[in-house]
């Protein structure tokens, strides 16, 4: 723990911070929020879980304020302008928890501006070993290119607003993938071999798009993709980070496990200069 409260030791890697107070805000969609990884969970509209990386990172620092606003469904637009309406009532923009001395923030967002997984949908099948080919629909293919042409300047714009509302702060933008790997596994993951390979290309795409906006407005991209190979919803319980259609765990279909969220954790931690690569 005494290497991670190191925070803020790298000049390479943000201008110095006239003290050592971590304050910290967590915004984002589901994949920071931790759908139903804690009871606690269950009574927020949001279905937001200390056992989401936001969560695990303000521990590990240790945060000396942390503020976690991330929510379920949410989308750029809630980051930013829109109140969210959730089952216990709306919930306003999350850039409303930002003030000036905010250190440290994480975002989460783009998977619900493109509906990703009614993208990926045309990929699964209802029989074992079967092939849908979505890789060679002209009609997936372009609602895919479509969907990733107009994500950029949505994150983009909400990270420079994130920036102007708190200007001396670090933000890191968390990737996506993770879920996918070069495997099929029916009914947890019910594609065929070449279609799961590419759906995880299609994340390294949206990776592509969200690091660009990262660099657009001096953000830091936090890739998870690559350090979950090998832990997709295909592999064994011990070694998953993820869940596929059918969970065997307490998180969410499509969504990180517990040890997925201390991994994307791990990640942030080491790319705000929490812990040596």
């Amino acid at each position: 723990m005494a290497a991670l409260a190191i925070l803020w030791s790298d000049p390479a890697m943000a201008d110095p911070v006239p003290d050592a107070t971590i304050r910290y805000v967590a915004m984002g969609d589901s994949r920071a929020a931790g759908p139903y990884l804690a009871p606690i969970s269950l009574h927020d509209g949001c279905f937001r879980s200390i056992e989401g990386y936001p969560g695990v990172v303000a521990r590990a620092l240790p945060a000396d304020s942390f503020t976690n606003v991330s929510c379920s469904g949410a989308t750029t637009e809630n980051l930013t302008t829109a109140p969210q309406s959730t089952a216990t009532g709306a919930v306003p923009p999350q850039i409303d928890a930002l003030r000036p001395d905010t250190t440290l923030v994480t975002v989460s967002i783009g998977g619900n501006d493109i509906a990703w997984q009614s993208l990926v949908a045309p990929c699964y099948t209802t029989v074992p070993g079967t092939d849908a080919r979505c890789r060679t629909d002209p009609e997936t293919i372009r609602g895919m290119t479509s969907a990733l042409a107009a994500l950029e300047p949505k994150v983009s714009a909400a990270l420079a607003a994130i920036e102007q509302r708190a200007p001396t702060a670090r933000v890191l933008l968390v990737g996506h993938g993770g879920i996918f790997g070069a495997h099929g596994c029916w009914p947890n993951t019910p594609t065929s071999d070449a279609d799961a390979a590419w759906i995880s290309g299609f994340f390294v795409r949206m990776n592509q798009v969200l690091a660009a906006a990262a660099t657009t407005t001096g953000a830091r991209f936090v890739d998870v993709a690559t350090a979950a190979i090998g832990h997709d919803a295909c592999a064994g319980p011990d070694q998953r980070w993820f869940e596929g259609l059918l969970p065997q765990s307490f998180a969410q279909s499509l969504h990180p496990t517990t040890a997925g969220m201390r991994a994307i954790a791990a990640r942030v931690l080491t790319i705000s200069g929490a812990s040596p690569e």
